[in-house]
């Protein structure tokens, strides 16, 4: 499948499968651990949140359950961004191999995600050490448009991959190695905490003028009658440069 064909996709069909109950993301469970995973200040009630999803769910046997996703409208345009990127910084297409985020200590392996029997999304395996995952679907890092990571905030054991996640201020700097020997180099926009009721479908799976990237991971409390947590945390980060890998 081609970048376009993905960019493409992400607006027409199932793109936000990933997506469980009332629009958010099952990418982590609090059972043990050090402290509560670290929090952007303000949780955003947004106005862009994914329609009613389906009342099904798969069973996870390493977590939470994970119910089946929601389609944007076929139709349905994201904000434009507020500065349309250089066409020299938009890279071709090429599997990415590694994320790096030094300001949180993040320097993980990707694996490849795709979906489920049931139209979900895959998550990473649930462990300390799992690493993130790209989600093959959307475009790879550096093509235009917003490829999406996912990773775990904690597991039985504690932290995950992302549980420092909340920490990104804008600026802050966050790298992608790939198969044909460049590095992504993305800044940092803002990181926002959604609860999984308003989890902005569009803005975060919509078209974009320019290369983006999206990190996502769970947040906010752990509801243990429910298992989940009860918000989700998005990094949003654009491309600002390359270099060799």
């Amino acid at each position: 499948m081609t970048g376009k064909n993905r960019r493409g996709g992400l607006a027409t069909a199932a793109v936000a499968a990933i997506l469980v109950a009332a629009g958010g993301v099952a990418i982590g469970v609090g059972v043990t651990r050090p402290g509560p995973p670290p929090q952007p200040a303000e949780v955003v009630a947004s106005a862009t949140a994914s329609p009613t999803p389906s009342e099904s769910a798969a069973s996870d046997s390493d977590g939470p359950p994970v119910p089946a996703g929601t389609t944007p409208p076929a139709q349905a345009q994201p904000a434009a961004p507020a500065q349309a990127q250089p066409a020299s910084l938009t890279l071709p297409e090429s599997l990415p191999t590694r994320l790096t985020v030094p300001s949180i200590g993040v320097d993980t392996d990707l694996m490849q995600l795709g979906k489920n029997p049931d139209g979900t999304v895959e998550v990473p395996p649930l462990g300390v050490d799992s690493p993130a995952g790209w989600y093959r679907n959307s475009p790879t890092p550096g093509e235009l448009g917003p490829s999406v990571l996912l990773g775990h905030v904690d597991a039985a054991a504690g932290p995950s991959v992302f549980y420092r996640l909340g920490e990104l201020t804008a600026g802050a700097e966050v790298t992608v190695t790939r198969e044909d020997g460049t590095t992504a180099v993305f800044a940092v926009d803002r990181t926002e905490r959604y609860p999984k009721a308003d989890f902005p479908t569009l803005e975060v799976y919509g078209n974009t003028d320019d290369s983006q990237l999206r990190l996502i991971t769970c947040g906010g409390a752990f509801d243990r009658s429910i298992g989940h947590y009860v918000d989700n945390i998005v990094v949003y980060a654009t491309l600002v440069s390359s270099r060799p890998a």
